[in-house]
């Protein structure tokens, strides 16, 4: 019904919609960049995609037990015929396992994604603590 009323399509007139409100309230949405956490013997290996970003856009760094990848795409001011490509700040906080270790970390970007090392540390496994439940 929404395409014969409008040529371009729903998600043409709901992406204009967005911007629209974007503009009028100027609040950016912070984007969650996509990722996966590999498990590997000695080290676990997070990837997380940001593609377009370089080094100088991007810091990574512990805030306690959370890894922090923050970094911002800006957006050149120029004349468009078509804009599809995001742009804006991203955020991303991770829990880190419990044996993973807070020193020796090291953090490479390659081909838009970047990859952060992350050591572990051997520990022995902790039984698990059954807390008694009473009645209120």
């Amino acid at each position: 019904m929404l395409e014969k009323l409008w040529p371009f399509g729903r998600n043409r007139v709901r992406k204009a919609f967005e911007e629209a409100l974007e503009r009028a309230f100027g609040e950016a949405e912070v984007l969650e960049p996509l990722s996966e956490l590999e498990e590997h013997e000695d080290h676990y290996l997070l990837r997380v995609e940001v593609p377009g970003l370089g080094p100088e856009n991007l810091e990574v760094r512990l805030e306690g037990d959370q890894l922090v990848v923050e970094g911002e795409k800006r957006e050149e001011k120029r004349t468009k015929h078509l804009s599809e490509i995001v742009y804006g700040k991203i955020y991303r906080a991770y829990l880190l396992p419990k044996d993973a270790k807070k020193e020796g970390l090291e953090a490479h970007l390659r081909k838009g994604v970047l990859e952060v090392r992350i050591p572990r540390e051997k520990r022995p496994a902790e039984p698990p603590v059954r807390i008694p439940v009473k009645e209120a």
